[in-house]
């Protein structure tokens, strides 16, 4: 059986979040947002990831930008999907830099530039204003 392109792309990124939030289940609690992506309770699961972005949580950061990557709960959105790449990758991501890098090849110079604007207000605000 054929799978779509963005079939796919959706079970790539399901895989990534799962092994990101694996790589950190040991140090640290279990991952609700996890749970609730997986369980396809996306709103849960943005609300679990905020806070653990507020909290500087450079997974959750990655987990936001897929989200907004590919539409899950979200409106598709390649700007805010770029700043949360961006502050991910700024708090040591290497994923989401890559992830950033991938989703520039597909955005205007304009976009870039916002979403730029975005994460640099984001994190002037302590990672309290970010949308």
């Amino acid at each position: 059986m054929f799978m779509g392109a963005s079939l796919m792309k959706f079970f790539v990124i399901a895989a990534h979040i799962f092994f990101l939030t694996v790589q950190n289940a040991f140090s640290q609690s279990f991952d609700k947002g996890f749970a609730a992506y997986m369980l396809g309770n996306y709103s849960q699961a943005i609300i679990e990831w905020r806070h653990k972005a507020s909290l500087g949580s450079a997974t959750a950061m990655a987990n936001l930008g897929n989200m907004y990557e590919v539409g899950a709960g979200v409106e598709q959105d390649k700007v805010l999907a770029h700043q949360w790449y961006n502050l991910a990758a700024s708090n040591g991501d290497v994923v989401a830099r890559k992830n950033k890098q991938n989703l520039e090849k597909n955005m205007t110079e304009l976009q870039i530039s916002n979403a730029r604007i975005l994460a640099k207000k984001c994190m002037v605000s302590g990672y309290l204003d970010c949308d």
